[in-house]
């Protein structure tokens, strides 16, 4: 079994982070992959296993013809095409058009939609390349209740994220004298930063906050800066924006919160768990469904900022309780062992119908 993944660019982001580490698992546990990106060199190709190939297509123009074709020369030697994003499905369906490849191949499109929650509308040439695909995967429940309710694909599938590290849960010692908050998160407005800037100033002085995001919209980072200086909270706030990757770093925090009102994840918060790392999330995406039923007090169901910060106040209270109890939780639900079975079990029972239907 061959299997190409495929994403336009290995930006700093969900949907790259969960490709990066599909490949390398598969690649460990050895398993022939290849990483096909249309456009150019990212940050994140660094993180791929430096065995598995990768291919740029370095596309200039969407509309032109011969990145079509060097498109389907490249996948048309693989058994699964893995393919990741809305944008990229659009313009890898145009094969479909032109060649038997969604016919001969297995194509898996892996929906990593975080805005589900707010918007469930479908454009026509995303319904149509959906179903044209041999199966579909959600991230998340919602994605997949959205799948289904619009009869997009027969074979509607659900593989939730994990988050793999390397690192060591080493100890460090945390200032008795300040609480220590991270926000994990790229500057775009469903990140809801102006909530955690409200968060802010209302909690006291001792508590200092470090937010990592890549500038994705300008104008959004613009606002926040604006917010920040605004409120005089500027100095009790760092902004990073120059982070890759924030797994080494996380040690160093109390706390996190995350204040996005629409997820279907939210992948960072199993990036806290990974590190034993206590938060406080919106009741919105798979992981804050998972977690609320063992760490209620973790989930706000609304965005009262009293409710966030008695539940803040809490939780620092009770850490070290808490850090003891997410290390055995992540264990149970996001083992990397039970994350490739069902992904293995996804391309060989999709390739087997093929082959039979072949």
């Amino acid at each position: 079994m061959k299997i190409i993944q495929v994403i336009d660019q290995l930006n700093v982001g969900g949907a790259e982070r969960v490709l990066v580490d599909i490949s390398n698992l598969l690649h460990e546990h050895g398993h022939d992959v290849t990483v096909l990106c249309l456009l150019d060199e990212s940050v994140l190709d660094t993180q791929l296993n430096k065995q598995i190939p990768i291919i740029y297509l370095r596309r200039k123009n969407k509309f032109n013809p011969i990145y079509i074709i060097r498109l389907y020369k490249v996948l048309k030697q693989f058994n699964v095409i893995h393919i990741h994003l809305r944008q990229v499905l659009r313009y890898v369906s145009l094969l479909f058009y032109v060649t038997q490849i969604g016919k001969k191949k297995v194509v898996l499109f892996h929906d990593h939609y975080g805005k589900i929650n707010e918007d469930k509308s479908i454009s026509e040439s995303l319904r149509k390349a959906i179903k044209k695909c041999t199966g579909y995967i959600g991230v998340s429940e919602q994605l997949k209740d959205w799948a289904v309710s619009n009869d997009l694909n027969p074979n509607v599938l659900k593989l939730s994220n994990i988050v793999r590290t390397s690192l060591k849960n080493e100890k460090i010692n945390l200032s008795l004298n300040t609480v220590n908050i991270v926000s994990v998160g790229n500057f775009r407005p469903q990140k809801n930063y102006e909530f955690l800037i409200e968060l802010i100033k209302v909690l006291p002085h001792s508590y200092r906050f470090t937010i990592y995001g890549q500038i994705v919209d300008t104008d959004y980072y613009n606002k926040v800066i604006a917010l920040i200086d605004n409120n005089n909270i500027a100095d009790r706030v760092s902004v990073v924006t120059n982070c890759n990757s924030v797994h080494s770093k996380l040690l160093q925090y109390h706390l996190a919160i995350h204040c996005a009102d629409s997820e279907t994840g939210p992948l960072v918060a199993i990036e806290y768990m990974s590190k034993n790392l206590p938060f406080i999330t919106y009741n919105t995406g798979e992981v804050a469904k998972q977690v609320k039923t063992v760490f209620p007090e973790f989930i706000q169901n609304d965005f009262i900022v009293n409710s966030w910060i008695d539940s803040i106040n809490d939780i620092v209270l009770k850490r070290d309780i808490y850090v003891n109890q997410l290390s055995k939780f992540y264990e149970e639900n996001y083992s990397e062992e039970n994350y490739l079975k069902q992904c293995l079990s996804i391309y060989e029972s999709l390739l087997n119908s093929k082959n039979k239907m072949s």
